[in-house]
């Protein structure tokens, strides 16, 4: 096996056991159980000659190249399949564009693709990528933007690899909980016992985006926080939109009147830290600190949460989504039942359904993180 292989799944499973020290019990033991089955079936998978990786000619379309968690996945997925014997990967730019993507997969098929791997633009589009599939008879893998729930009932050879859209947005949520219990003197900043709060949004009516956001009331409810959302808006997954949006709250708010920001992704989040330095917070005076959390792990967000500037993030396990994608493929084209083992990643396999779980990032394991992320960007 390479060695870059090698160390991706060395990080991976480091990062996998020093997360379990923040979970209870029972996640410790799935998480172990796990582990080992992964690295096992990864270890299955590079030395396998067998019939499960003949001849697989795949096409992975995505949805941007130019996407920065997109491009860190395309990598991993890359060389991960270096080391597979008898599977090809035709990787291709979606550009996020619907019509440059149909037309990539019409392509495809046309070309003689056995299997495709599709990360669409939009969730409204997937019904007639999948009705392309079909009318061919090509199995479709779609990931990381799930079809809606008719669009895999509709075609027997569907399947989807993701992670669970509300499970982001409660980790996301309890980061800032976390933060608003253990400093109420400093975080309630008006002293009215109520959490004054933003939150920035991905594409409106993208299902991550409606999942996510209503996650983070869900958690503050349940958790007992009196909170108030003084804004949310979208800035489409977008860095620079997302700092203009965060400008204009703190002109209408006052930079004190917002005490916490909830962000669909990582690249808003680095936005709205930036609209806080400009303004002089966030750089290690606690007294002037506006608690932001995101979603993906990103590498620049990692860092900012090193350096005392971002509350927190979520890991968006781009290592085990690809080896579960291969993995899927070539159980698909084996005519194998899909499983956990055969899946070979923490995961939960519901029917047509892979489900790969979020990690919150904190103390505890933010350097195996980042350290994973660099090996990868």
């Amino acid at each position: 096996m390479k060695k870059v292989l090698a160390l991706v799944l060395a990080l991976a499973m480091a990062l996998a056991l020093v997360a379990c020290g923040s979970n209870n019990s029972t996640n410790d033991t799935t998480n172990n159980t796990t582990n080992n089955t992964a690295n096992d079936t990864a270890n299955d998978t590079a030395d396998d000659t067998g019939d499960t990786a003949e001849n697989i000619n795949a096409t992975v379309i995505w949805r941007a190249f130019d996407d920065q968690f997109q491009s860190g996945f395309r990598i991993i997925m890359e060389e991960e399949v270096k080391n597979i014997p008898g599977i090809t990967l035709d990787m291709q730019d979606g550009e996020n564009d619907v019509s440059k993507f149909t037309n990539k997969l019409e392509v495809a098929l046309t070309k003689g693709a056995n299997i495709v791997a599709l990360c669409a633009p939009d969730r409204e589009c997937t019904a007639e990528l999948m009705a392309k599939c079909d009318a061919d008879g090509i199995p479709a893998v779609f990931f990381n933007m799930e079809p809606m729930p008719e669009t895999m009932e509709a075609y027997d050879n569907i399947y989807y690899v993701g992670a669970p859209a509300e499970e982001s947005g409660t980790m996301c949520a309890q980061a800032l909980i976390n933060y608003w219990n253990e400093n109420t003197e400093i975080a309630d900043k008006n002293g009215d016992g109520v959490l004054q709060l933003v939150i920035l949004q991905g594409e409106i009516g993208q299902q991550d985006v409606i999942l996510r956001t209503q996650a983070y009331e869900d958690a503050l409810t349940e958790a007992g926080i009196e909170y108030e959302i003084l804004a949310c808006d979208t800035a489409n997954w977008d860095k620079a939109q997302a700092l203009d949006k965060m400008n204009t709250w703190i002109t209408a708010y006052g930079i004190d009147g917002i005490e916490g920001v909830l962000c669909n992704n990582d690249g808003m989040a680095m936005g709205a830290v930036q609209a806080a330095l400009n303004n002089g917070y966030n750089q290690g005076d606690p007294e002037k600190f506006i608690p932001i959390v995101g979603i993906d792990a990103t590498v620049e967000a990692l860092q900012a949460m090193k350096d005392g500037s971002l509350l927190g993030t979520v890991l968006n396990d781009r290592n085990s989504q690809s080896i579960a994608i291969i993995n899927v493929m070539k159980a698909v084209m084996a005519g194998e039942e899909i499983t956990e083992e055969v899946v070979g990643v923490d995961c939960t396999v519901d029917g047509k359904y892979i489900w790969v779980p979020y990690v919150i990032v904190d103390e505890s394991n933010l350097d195996a993180t980042l350290e994973l992320m660099l090996s990868i960007e």
